[in-house]
């Protein structure tokens, strides 16, 4: 099994869409299969 880290920059003025941003990654893997 392979292992992946991602790492993501975002701009301080973005910081409160992060959760959100995370959430969207999380379900764009999850329905890859990831």
């Amino acid at each position: 099994m392979r292992h992946y880290e991602i790492v993501f920059l975002v701009h301080p003025d973005q910081s409160e869409q992060v959760p959100a941003m995370l959430e969207r990654y999380k379900g764009m893997i999850a329905a890859g299969n990831g």
